[in-house]
Formats: C-alpha cells, sequence, structure tokens
C-alpha cells in the first residue's frame, strides 16, 4: 500500500476581469412587442394591489417568474433598478417552479421601491414602442446586435443603446410577474421567517417594531436571528390575517420524534478500560443514563426532565456506540479505539419544540469551543421543504460558517410506518448542507428499508455517505443504560462516521476541510456514478477500516492540497506527473469540499459562494479539465444554468470529478512538460462588496491504468518543482498526537 500524501506550496491568486461588452440576447430568444405590453400590465397590476394596502413597508414586493434556472448573469439587471441599488441586492427570497410538469423555473422575489417600478414600466413602454417601430413587432439576436455595434441607427424614445439592450435581454428571460403567494393559515405555534427588507442587515429590533405595528408583541427570546423568530398560534393567525405578504417561509414548531425500535439483547457487555488521552466528540441527543458503566467516559448533561418509566434509551446507546463501537461489534473495528463523550440531552421520545432545541444547539456550540466533531443522531419525521432549508439545517450551517473548525455530523432519519410504502425525504436537520449527512445500509452495502432520501432544494446530494446502521439480519450491539441491546437505524450509522472524522481531524491532524473531503472520496468507487441517482447512499460507502482511507492501493497516487480562496482565481503551480512512454497512464479523480456562508431567506439559491473547479492537463494557457469544465472559456457563449448546475456542480459545495475507467481506458496525450494544474474560480451569489477568504480542501488521486507503483518518481519531482511533500503515516501522527496530550509535571 502507498501512504496518502499532502502537497504544500501557496497558492496564486489573481483578480477577475470586469466585463464591458454590449447586451447581447442568446441565439435562441427573441422579444415580442405583445409580451411587454403584458409584462408592463403585470406590474401595473401588482402597483394597484398595493395602492389599497396600508404604508406598514415603504417598497414592494413582488416576484418575477423567470423561463429558466436562470444564471446570476441572466437575472434582471436594468428592470427595477434603483439608483445606484442593482436588482440583485433587491433580492429576498427565491424558490422553483415546475410549469410544465418536469420543466423547473426560477421564481425571485423582489423587494423594489415605488419609484424604480414607475420608472421601469415607463422605459418598458418606451422598449415596446421600438421594437413595434423598428423591428416589425419582434426583435431576435440579430437585431439588438446591428443596434449595439451601431450598424442601424433607429429612435429609441430618449433611452440609450446599453439602456435598451440591457431592458430587451432581461425580457428575454422573464416569464411572468406577479405578487407573492399570501393565502395562509396557522393550525399551531409556527417559526417564522419574515423577508429581509434591508439588504441583509435587519435587526431583531426592525423586526420587532414591524410586528409591533401590527399588533403583535414579541420578546428576544422568541427570535432566533434577525428575521426568524417563534409565534403562538394566534399571534401567527395575527400576521397572516394583516399582512401575508411579510412572510418568506413557515414551518411547525413542534416534531414527533419516533426513535429507532430496539431489541433486548441478553448478551453481557465487556468493561471499559481507564480513560487516557483519547479525543472527545460531543452528543446532542436525549438524555444519557448508565453513569455507573460509563464512568469517566461519557460526562453528562441531562437537561430534560423525565419520568423514568418514559426515559428514553436513544442517547445513551449513540453515546456508547462512539465510545466503544468496536469492542460491541468486533466486524466494524474501524480502528479508532475509544473516544470519550460530552453527552447533552435535549429532547425526548415524543413531541419536541424544534424551536427549543435549535435555542439549545446554539448555547452548547458556543459554550464549548473545545469540542470539534458533533454527533447529532435526531431528525424530524417530516419531510424537508421543497423550496427552502429548515431552521434547524440552517442554524448548523450557519454555525459551521462561524466557527470555522468544527463540524456536524448528523443522522439520514429513518422512515415512519406510514413513509415505507412510497419512501419520504429526509428529514431536519439532515438537510444542512454544511454538515456530513449518513445514511444507513446493509452489510452487503444495499440501502437500509428504513433510509429516506435527498436531494435538498432539488439539486444538493443528500445524504453524504452511507454506513452501516443495522438492518435486519446484522442488527447493531449497544449499551442502553442497563443491558446490551440490539439496534438499527441511521442513528447508529452516523456514530460510527464521527469517530472516524474525530479520528481524522484531532489524532491525524487534519483540518475539517481535508478530514470532510477524505471522508467523502473514500466511498467513491472507480466504476461507479459520483453521485447516487436514487439519492439514498449519497457519494457512496464509507470503509470501515481508517487505514483504508489513510492509505491507498499501489497503482494510485493520493494526495491532498489545502487553501483558502480570497481572490476570483485561486490556482496552483504545476503538479507533476511520470510518464510513460511521453503519455499519461492515469485516470483521475478529485474532490472538494469547503464551508459556504448560506443565506436561507434566499430559497433555494442558498449557498452564498461559488468555488468553480477547474483539474487537468496544462495545455498552453488553460486547463485541459477532466470533466470537459468549460464555465469560464471566454469563447463559449453562456452554459446554461440547468446544465452547469447538474454536469459541474455549480453552487454545491461538494465538488467529485472523476475520469471513466474501464478495460479501454488508454494513456493521455501530454501537452506541457508533464505538468497538471489546479483552478478554483470564486463567485459570489449576492453583491457583496466584502469579499472573505474561503478555507477549501481537495483530495486528489491518480490511477495507474497499468497497475505499476510509481510514487516514489511522483514525489521526487513534485520536491523538485518546490512542492512541500508530507506522508501521512498514521503510526508517526499517533506517536505526535500522544507527545501533545501528554501533561508534564514540573519540580518544585
Amino acid at each position: 500500500m502507498n501512504k496518502l500524501l499532502e502537497l504544500k506550496k501557496s497558492f496564486h491568486e489573481a483578480p477577475g476581469q470586469r466585463g464591458g461588452s454590449q447586451p447581447r440576447l442568446k441565439k435562441n430568444r427573441s422579444v415580442r412587442a405583445d409580451k411587454v405590453d403584458q409584462i408592463i400590465i403585470e406590474i401595473e397590476n401588482i402597483l394597484n394591489e398595493w395602492q389599497g394596502r396600508d404604508s406598514l413597508i415603504s417598497n414592494i414586493l413582488l416576484e418575477i417568474v423567470y423561463t429558466e434556472i436562470v444564471a446570476k448573469s441572466n437575472r434582471i439587471s436594468a428592470m427595477f433598478k434603483n439608483g445606484s441599488l442593482a436588482p440583485n441586492q433587491e433580492i429576498v427570497g427565491a424558490r422553483f417552479k415546475e410549469d410544465p410538469p418536469g420543466q423547473k423555473r426560477h421564481v425571485i422575489t423582489y423587494y423594489v421601491a415605488r419609484k424604480a417600478i414607475q420608472e421601469t414600466i415607463s422605459n418598458l413602454q418606451k422598449v415596446s414602442s421600438v421594437i413595434k417601430e423598428s423591428f416589425k413587432g419582434e426583435i431576435f439576436s440579430t437585431g439588438l446586435q446591428e443596434l449595439t455595434s451601431q450598424k442601424k441607427k433607429i429612435d429609441l424614445h430618449g433611452l440609450s443603446i446599453s439602456k435598451f439592450g440591457l431592458l430587451v435581454v432581461d425580457l428575454s428571460y422573464v416569464a411572468e410577474i406577479d405578487s407573492p403567494e399570501s393565502n395562509l393559515s396557522a393550525s399551531e405555534a409556527m417559526l417564522i421567517n419574515l423577508y429581509d427588507l434591508h439588504q441583509g442587515k435587519q435587526s431583531r429590533q426592525d423586526t420587532q417594531n414591524l410586528l409591533a405595528a401590527l399588533g403583535i408583541p414579541t420578546r428576544e427570546q422568541d427570535f432566533l436571528n434577525a428575521t426568524t423568530l417563534l409565534l403562538t398560534k394566534d399571534k401567527a393567525q395575527i400576521l397572516f390575517d394583516k399582512a401575508p405578504y411579510l412572510v418568506a417561509m413557515k414551518t411547525k414548531d413542534f416534531s414527533n420524534y419516533h426513535l429507532e425500535v430496539q431489541q433486548k439483547s441478553t448478551d453481557t457487555l465487556p468493561r471499559l478500560p481507564k480513560v487516557g488521552n483519547e479525543p472527545t466528540i460531543g452528543v446532542i441527543d436525549t438524555n444519557c443514563y448508565g453513569e455507573d458503566y460509563f464512568g469517566d467516559w461519557v460526562e453528562i448533561h441531562n437537561e430534560v426532565d423525565e419520568k423514568i418509566q418514559k426515559r428514553s434509551k436513544h442517547g445513551t446507546e449513540v453515546s456508547s456506540l462512539i465510545v466503544a463501537g468496536p469492542m460491541y461489534n468486533p466486524d466494524l473495528d474501524d480502528g479508532c479505539g475509544f473516544f470519550k463523550v460530552r453527552h447533552f440531552g435535549v429532547m425526548q421520545n415524543g413531541k419536541n419544540s424544534s424551536f427549543t432545541i435549535i435555542k439549545s444547539i446554539q448555547k452548547i456550540i458556543r459554550e464549548n469551543r473545545d469540542i470539534k466533531v458533533w454527533n447529532l443522531s435526531l431528525g424530524s419525521p417530516y419531510e424537508i421543504k421543497e423550496n427552502f432549508i429548515s431552521p434547524e439545517g440552517a442554524i448548523l450551517d450557519q454555525l459551521q460558517n462561524q466557527y470555522d473548525d468544527i463540524i456536524f455530523v448528523i443522522a439520514g432519519t429513518n422512515l415512519t410506518k406510514e413513509q415505507e410504502k412510497t419512501g419520504a425525504f429526509i428529514g431536519a436537520p439532515a438537510d444542512s448542507l454544511n454538515s456530513l449527512v449518513v445514511s444507513s445500509v446493509t452489510r452487503t452495502n444495499k440501502p437500509a428499508d428504513y433510509d429516506r432520501h435527498g436531494p435538498v432544494l432539488s439539486f444538493f446530494e443528500k445524504p453524504d455517505v452511507a454506513y452501516y446502521g443495522g438492518d435486519e439480519t446484522s442488527l447493531i450491539k449497544v449499551f442502553d443504560s442497563s443491558w446490551a441491546s440490539r439496534v438499527q437505524g441511521t442513528s447508529f450509522a452516523a456514530p460510527w462516521i464521527a469517530r472516524k472524522m474525530s479520528y481524522l481531524m484531532q489524532v491525524v491532524g487534519l483540518s475539517r476541510e481535508q478530514a470532510k473531503a477524505l471522508l467523502i472520496d473514500s466511498a467513491v468507487k472507480w466504476n461507479q456514478p459520483v453521485n447516487d441517482p436514487n439519492h439514498l447512499l449519497g457519494h457512496g460507502v464509507v470503509p470501515i477500516k481508517i487505514t483504508d482511507i489513510l492509505n491507498v492501493p499501489k497503482d494510485e497516487i493520493r494526495f491532498m492540497v489545502s487553501g483558502s480562496a480570497s481572490s476570483y482565481s485561486t490556482y496552483s503551480d504545476g503538479i507533476p506527473l511520470p510518464l510513460t512512454n511521453g503519455k499519461f497512464p492515469y485516470v483521475a479523480r478529485a474532490t472538494l469540499a469547503y464551508f459556504p456562508k448560506c443565506s436561507r431567506n434566499q430559497g433555494v439559491d442558498y449557498t452564498n459562494t461559488e468555488l468553480d473547479l477547474h483539474f487537468g492537463r496544462i495545455k498552453g494557457n488553460n486547463i485541459k479539465s477532466i470533466n470537459n469544465n468549460r464555465q469560464a472559456n471566454p469563447t463559449i457563449e453562456n452554459i446554461p444554468e440547468r446544465a452547469a448546475r447538474k454536469q459541474q456542480r455549480k453552487w454545491d459545495n461538494i465538488k467529485i470529478i472523476q475520469e471513466a475507467f474501464t478495460e479501454r481506458t488508454k494513456p493521455r496525450a501530454n501537452y506541457q512538460d508533464g505538468l497538471w494544474e489546479i483552478k478554483l474560480l470564486s463567485k459570489e451569489r449576492l453583491n457583496s462588496s466584502k469579499k472573505h477568504p474561503l478555507k477549501f480542501a481537495l483530495v486528489v488521486t491518480f490511477k495507474n491504468i497499468n497497475g505499476d507503483n510509481l510514487i516514489e518518481i511522483f514525489k521526487q519531482q513534485c520536491r523538485m518543482r518546490g512542492w512541500i511533500v508530507n506522508e501521512i503515516d498514521l503510526e508517526e501522527r499517533i506517536k505526535v498526537n500522544a507527545e501533545a496530550q501528554t501533561e508534564i509535571e514540573w519540580d518544585d
């Protein structure tokens, strides 16, 4: 076996080039004057509708239904522009709409000043007149190009050529404009998310003042953040009756957590050894019992008052797996040893308040910053929403962005009895994008009968990976506070991955980005799709042994690189690969992981930052990417957003690109000194003037198609080009970690 490598060398950065080209219609698009007239009528109807409303808010909320899933560059840029405030800065929500069935479109909500709306109506009237007078009622790409290149001179009714062109391009992507839906009712306490009407700067006080004007008093403790709060049924109904248009999202506060069925076992449990310098994993679950058995292995903080006869054993079972899973289940011995646990009991079996659980998690994370890996084997039976992330998932994503050294490992949630026949989407908080979400498989690597599926927001791959959580033929053995039990469920798959994550971070010394990328990469197989088409297993099943993650077959070269993207372009120096007969005898794979800031109020456009991965052989001044990524190619017309998301995983925080490996695979041509390059292009979804560095990690694998082991030549060539090459030697890392944990006693 070869060892996993870590390559180190500073990445280069370069700013993006500001575009100054003239507006262009795509070749297959046109704009008809009668369509423009219809859009004008729709906007006027919205204005009239808002005339009858009180002046609770100063601007107007409207929805644009686009013709397709649109890239940021294809959203409106001239319509509703308010002085220096670009339309993109007026966005307060986004969702998908299927019309016709099977064809998704963007529906984006804007908060627009009345003055900008009136100006847009005036401008569109001029556009309509120009199209009727000079383009026979319909303008095509050739007609607009003749105008912008000044080959054709016409009366634009006071509009500049640029303004007219931008409005025409905007209209080519707009299907219709309407007011947001506002037919709402409250049946119980609700978690309400209001539109952010201050361009991301709305404060809790702003929201409190707004609700007070409606006769809805609120307290500081009612809020999760500036725009998300808990309202009683009566208060929610007042809001829905008086100002339903303010509501961006709503969810039930209460979830019934029906925990996994267990089977009592007559097996005896071995005693735990004495505690040493093992890493500590945080567990947030039901209460934990069994202090006499766990001793110093589990630090217990039970925050739920449970009657003895109603005690849930779930939390105890989860923590027992983290502490000593391999001791109870020798066939799943991962080689990671034992772990300590800091356990927080915040929920009970049955009805729980999502709001209370979220507040508890926020407080626990804030007060326990020494814990880096958190296991959450809890989840809602309700399916996630199609167009927005759950409040629980959003809070976990926010915490992982706020604290850049923690990660949550989350169970993928189980099917209820009612869902077994039809299947179901995963439940909160398993829709957290930055977290590592785990589903369950049988010992033959088939999806467990109780697995729920993704994707999240119609796009993001969840769960991330799968592991062994037990099935009818092979249950998982746990300690349940008084005896051994045998269980099954995604709750008992996640702890095994939490163990591996903690081991990689706290023993091997990897960053969370490296550890997450490595675990996901370990699940990917050469001859399988990198994304599960059924969305049950994520990217695959993680190997049992930690050594199978850290060691590499002899015919493979695997290395990690990591850095921080703070400019538009972040790129590496050339990475040299050994050649055979002047060619590359390899197929390649790359797995990228990063933890972006997310915005729940942006709906389906949830992640704020995109890192566009380009990886492949250097050819002249370009990279011949292994997945034919052409997004940054200036000679190619913009790739449709739908295709970029599907093929290049645009806006996804996990990207896996891989070449096919078959018996017919042949060596690749060498274009430039045997060099490969990594380039990341950073794009911001929102118009942010301040760009924050974003950490990333990339795991790269080269498989030699001839079965040759060329890793020593690779290491030598990398060092000659200035790369620092470190081997991930497990025994050495364990020794270093043990020495770091040793307490030094000073003589008096």
